[in-house]
């Protein structure tokens, strides 16, 4: 049976983009590569015609096949905790006061995966409110793919989806006879489980929404889809609605509508009344002389008709300086506080070069999914940020891509030319595809910028002294056998 070409793969990818919103760059090629080989095998068809049979609008389930097995399911109970703390110290609390007694509170975990976030909003849900809760509300849960939502309807978790449940929380499980546990049925009989693919129509129960959940969800679509469906969500959601995204889905450059807001250390976003707000002042250069002055037109303040909201006026942090530790914490090997240092950034300031770093520092952990999807977001804003290449290189690197690897590190050296570690990736990149010119040259160019710093000093995460030997260990084997002397 022949091999899937790469016009055949381009089709398939580009198709389930469009129907499932899943984008496969570069470092997923092959993962999604080897999937489609293996269905069309098992279908005992050719690569041909499996292209056209995922292109049939009438066989849908071959798309939610193919996209089950690409997407990411795993998730945690309480997978960021400072987003459930805003949950239950203001987000409920606050809900509580502005709407109706009688209304019932509207939420959706869109993207819910295997249940825990849903799950996890019904708990601080019966925290506040008892059992049975005092007031009425409704949590709606969402996913592309069956087989996580058939393992969120039983209920049933072990394990790291189990790591940040807090003490006070462990009421609302029960001990099985396998060793998992299984949630209660006080909190699962207030979440309903629904099939739903974001990219369709949202459901008709979603209107007036008070609470929206879609985190770790649009990393993996190309703008103009988060675009689109942000614009949906932001239609469907009640004035004073909440949505909380996770940390690499900050909507800067994408969708401005939403209000900014920091409570309880967690940065949210507020659907507000759609007033448009003053703009600043500017002052012009006056080009001609005014016959008399102009009296400013006294404004009257206008009374305000929306509920009031308490909520903690947003900190403006020094972006560059928050940058700067969080680089020099990775230096130190600290990865995880430099992301806990990223995530108090506001998402409204969340540039490119932040999202850039914190590819960085998931790759550093070997979260090489987390990883090429916040380095693909950066470059989507900014074409010229070479942390996010030389991501993206690495993990094509580290999977045995040479092509893929050199395309994308030849365009971080572009960027930054003087970087010893790029130089070092390219040479090895080169070796490895049996270029020995290449790499030599780019060994020896790493080995010239290395000569400025000491052996103990770390760059990028790898030891100088390392990096070094290794240089001068290729560069003496490729001069061998090339004849140099």
């Amino acid at each position: 049976m022949s091999e899937l070409s790469t016009e055949q793969w381009t089709i398939i990818r580009d198709y389930l983009a469009r129907r499932a919103g899943l984008y496969l760059d570069d470092s997923r090629m092959r993962q999604g590569r080897m999937f489609v080989q293996e269905r069309y095998r098992q279908l005992q068809i050719s690569p041909a015609a499996y292209t056209l049979r995922i292109q049939d609008p009438t066989n849908a389930s071959e798309v939610q096949w193919l996209a089950e097995r690409l997407a990411n399911h795993e998730t945690q109970f309480f997978r960021n905790p400072a987003h459930f703390r805003a949950l239950r110290e203001h987000i409920f609390p606050e809900l509580q006061r502005v709407r109706s007694p009688l209304r019932p509170l509207r939420c959706w975990s869109a993207g819910c995966s295997t249940g825990e976030e849903p799950y996890s909003m019904a708990m601080v849900a019966l925290q506040q409110w008892g059992n049975p809760p005092s007031r009425p509300i409704s949590i709606w849960a969402t996913d592309l793919s069956h087989v996580p939502l058939e393992r969120a309807i039983a209920g049933e978790y072990r394990g790291r989806s189990l790591a940040n449940v807090q003490s006070d929380y462990k009421q609302w499980f029960e001990q099985q006879p396998n060793g998992s546990l299984r949630v209660s049925e006080a909190v699962r009989s207030l979440v309903q489980f629904e099939q739903h693919n974001l990219l369709d129509a949202l459901p008709h129960w979603a209107y007036q929404l008070d609470v929206v959940f879609c985190q770790n969800v649009t990393i993996y679509f190309q703008l103009e889809t988060c675009r689109q469906l942000i614009e949906r969500i932001y239609a469907a959601m009640a004035v004073g609605g909440y949505l909380l995204l996770g940390f690499s889905e900050s909507l800067w450059g994408i969708f401005d509508r939403f209000e900014t807001v920091e409570v309880a250390g967690a940065f949210i976003y507020r659907k507000g009344d759609g007033q448009p707000k003053p703009r600043p002042t500017v002052e012009r250069p006056i080009t001609k002389p005014l016959d008399k002055p102009v009296e400013p037109t006294p404004v009257r303040p206008r009374p305000s008709t929306r509920p009031s909201v308490s909520v903690d006026v947003p900190k403006v942090p020094d972006v560059a300086s928050l940058l700067a530790e969080a680089r020099t914490l990775r230096a130190q090997g600290q990865q995880r506080r430099g992301l806990s240092l990223l995530a108090t950034i506001a998402p409204n300031q969340r540039q490119p070069a932040i999202l850039a770093l914190a590819a960085q520092l998931h790759a550093d952990l070997g979260q090489n999914d987390q990883a090429a999807a916040e380095a693909r977001r950066a470059l989507e804003l900014d074409v010229l940020q070479d942390a996010a290449y030389v991501v993206l290189g690495m993990i094509e690197l580290n999977q045995g891509a040479w092509d893929k690897a050199i395309n994308y590190l030849e365009r971080a050296s572009y960027l930054v030319p003087e970087s010893p570690t790029i130089a070092f990736h390219l040479a090895e990149s080169y070796r490895h595809q049996g270029r020995e010119t290449a790499a030599l040259r780019y060994y020896q160019h790493a080995l010239r910028k290395l000569a400025q710093h000491s052996s103990s000093t770390v760059i990028d995460g790898i030891a100088v002294g390392w990096l070094r030997s290794a240089c001068e260990r290729w560069i003496g084997s490729l001069e061998a056998s090339q004849g140099t002397f």
